[in-house]
């Protein structure tokens, strides 16, 4: 069956775009299970071992139905960092480039249309900030951070109008989708050095501010916050990780452990899984490493050295790497969480963060019992 995962803003894509089928054995294993359920207050608790119930026969399989880009080639076929993808009722695909400043339509064969957007500051265009698209049933919704709006588009690209937004009231860190609803994750300035910082919240992105509508909060996020206007970083630090379905289950999750916690469309807490997971340790080497490759991509992207040097020097580090990078709903049920890989490269400079800090080529899945298959 064909995949109707939307990715959002935090999913960063090869300049190949791949749209897959997903399948998976249905191969009954369960006797070799060795986790246990029980019940606290009529909330289900999975608790999982170190080991699936699967092994990499049983895992899920990928089959390409589509393959939009090319290396070399048309322009509108190379993308520079794809940040986001939708597809709508009829099967185009909108692909929200984030170098480009733009997002680029394809049919359902995967043949280019048209643009929406373009870099600049005017009507309908596209600042510094592109943040997603989200094809919706009566209009494109496309997130601006750079020009602080939202801007929609009729779907065969002409701007229907747009809205600002206030990002006194939180910065959305990211966003994604409840059914024909764009939602984000809004992280709170804090003005003074030694406030306290507070939780996100995930909150309906409509057209008029006081229309939108808190849908749930999370733990406070220790990696990104934001204090007199400016961001503090600390690399590899707990935050909280979510994802929506269509019809309005949400799961959430801090990915300083595997504790993932499942929310039916009311928002009560049906089950909570967990499973245990090894520890790794952030050495000094994988610090050296990391912080080169951020200094190699600063330069390749222009950065004047001071600003550079400036950006470095805020930099910290976690004692140890998060259980997980991500998490998403999977088909029938399943629950998907990306695991993540430290450094492995002996070389002091990188070219590429991502080729140097990525996610691991397998994926860990749930079924819709909360066993874990792999």
């Amino acid at each position: 069956m064909l995949a109707t995962r939307r990715p959002t803003a935090r999913l960063t894509a090869l300049a190949l775009l791949p749209i897959v089928a997903i399948a998976c054995s249905t191969g009954d294993a369960a006797s070799t299970w060795a986790g246990t359920v029980t019940d606290s207050a009529g909330v289900q608790v999975v608790h999982n071992p170190l080991e699936g119930i699967c092994g990499p026969r049983d895992a899920w399989a990928l089959e390409e139905v589509l393959s939009i880009g090319e290396l070399l080639g048309e322009p509108e076929y190379q993308f520079g960092q794809i940040i986001s993808v939708d597809t709508d009722d009829a099967g185009n695909v909108y692909i929200a480039d984030f170098q480009a400043q733009e997002v680029r339509v394809f049919d359902s064969e995967g043949l280019y249309t048209h643009t929406i957007g373009g870099p600049g500051a005017g009507p309908g265009e596209i600042g510094m900030g592109l943040s997603g698209v989200f094809a919706l049933p009566d209009e494109v919704f496309v997130p601006d951070i750079g020009n602080c709006r939202i801007n929609r588009c009729a779907h065969d690209g002409e701007l229907l109008g747009s809205h600002l937004i206030d990002l006194t009231k939180g910065i959305p860190i990211r966003w994604d989708r409840i059914g024909d609803d764009v939602v984000a994750q809004l992280r709170s300035m804090v003005g003074d050095a030694d406030a306290e910082p507070t939780g996100d919240v995930i909150v309906k992105m409509g057209g008029e501010e006081e229309a939108r509508k808190t849908i749930s909060h999370l733990p406070i996020g220790q990696s990104l916050q934001f204090v007199n206007g400016q961001p503090q970083i600390r690399f590899f630090e707990a935050e909280p990780m979510w994802d929506t379905s269509s019809d309005g289950r949400v799961i959430m999750a801090v990915n300083e452990s595997i504790r993932i916690e499942l929310l039916d469309s009311g928002r009560a807490l049906v089950r909570i899984i967990t499973r245990t997971h090894e520890v790794k340790q952030v050495t000094e080497r994988d610090q050296r490493i990391f912080l080169a490759a951020m200094r190699d991509l600063f330069e390749q992207q222009g950065a004047p050295a001071a600003a550079i040097d400036a950006a470095m020097a805020r930099f910290q580090f976690a004692d140890t790497y998060p259980a997980f990078i991500t998490l998403t709903h999977g088909p029938q049920g399943s629950v998907w969480v990306q695991r993540f890989a430290a450094a492995t490269r002996s070389a002091t400079r990188a070219t590429s963060i991502r080729r140097t800090w990525a996610p691991t080529p397998g994926t860990s899945t749930t079924r819709k019992d909360g066993t874990w298959e792999t």
